[in-house]
């Protein structure tokens, strides 16, 4: 089995997230309607759309495209689905030649994490813009996210890339070769590797219990400051608005300020669908008392490293000089 075909079938046992979803898609769809799934994966909303009445749905996704085309064929559905195998980034759907078609457009497509699902948002955008109909209803219709200031104890950057040093000597010792090219392109995918509460690779099928909603072990993580807004993305908008470039925390509680915790909110028809948790380490950890306000940048060095950088510390103190 490979890790796609394993990543369907947890998704599949998340039976609460399944639920929500059929609920949204038989609200979206109407009899006849057509169907544009972008990242179809197991096809599951595909056949969810044609359930609810879907005249014909077109399924797309950039790999093993032959997973939901079995499940369709083995469900007697594959003659009111098209499926493509190509990437959704270009736009190009091979067998669909027309435009502003579809009055239904489903995107579940994102990673949990802004720092991918901002050019993902943006090209949904595009896709409902070119291939849907006036009309047409995006589902999930809303993507919010929130960010909170935390104190990660389960992990530190600074500890794990201190440690990873250490490697360069013990590779060289080892093969008479200099692994620092490999060990420093190691070192700055640290902060997207460890930036998610659970492990895709459990050996646990039974169906979770709260799959709707991924967090961190509040054990593994204590909470520095409110949830507050960082975007939204509207799919009812006339066009995308880029993510912020920078955001602003107000400490209620005194701690080691490592890094942020961003919340994913999926919604449709004002209900969400699920919501998840993911992490963005500080470039170095700062400490924050009550009322203190740390400025964060969240710019280019943030979209290729996942760290943030620490632009200002304000003392409570400073506020009314």
């Amino acid at each position: 089995m490979s890790f796609s075909t394993d990543l369907h079938m947890r998704l599949l046992l998340s039976l609460d997230r399944g639920h929500n979803l059929q609920r949204a898609v038989a609200e979206a769809v109407r009899p006849g309607s057509r169907v544009l799934d972008a990242g179809t994966g197991s096809g599951i909303l595909s056949f969810m759309a044609l359930r609810a009445g879907a005249s014909h749905v077109v399924a797309v996704d950039r790999q093993h495209v032959d997973v939901a085309r079995a499940l369709a064929e083995h469900n007697g559905l594959v003659d009111r689905i098209t499926f493509a195998e190509t990437d959704l980034m270009d736009l190009d759907i091979p067998g669909v030649d027309v435009t502003k078609t579809f009055d239904v457009l489903l995107s579940f497509i994102y990673t949990n994490h802004p720092l991918v699902d901002e050019a993902r948002s943006r090209m949904v955008f595009a896709l409902r813009d070119r291939y849907g109909a006036p009309d047409c209803a995006v589902v999930p219709g809303v993507i919010r996210y929130q960010v909170t200031g935390c104190e990660r104890r389960d992990w530190d950057l600074h500890t794990e890339s201190t440690d990873l040093r250490y490697a360069v000597d013990l590779l060289n010792g080892c093969y008479g070769l200099d692994f620092a090219p490999l060990v420093e392109l190691t070192r700055r995918e640290l902060a997207i590797k460890r930036s998610r509460p659970i492990d895709p690779t459990s050996r646990d099928w039974r169906p979770p219990t709260r799959m709707a909603c991924i967090r961190f072990d509040r054990e593994d993580v204590r909470l520095l400051s409110e949830p507050q807004p960082f975007v939204e993305v509207d799919y009812t908008a006339d066009a995308f608005t880029p993510f912020p470039t920078e955001l602003t925390l107000q400490a209620v509680s005194p701690g080691r300020l490592s890094g942020v915790i961003w919340t994913q909110e999926l919604a449709h028809a004002g209900r969400p669908l699920w919501t998840t948790e993911t992490f963005s380490p500080l470039g170095e950890q700062v400490q924050v008392n009550v009322g203190d306000t740390v400025l964060l940048e969240a710019g280019e060095q943030w979209r290729a490293t996942n760290i943030l950088g620490v632009r200002e510390v304000k003392p409570a103190t400073s506020f009314g000089r």
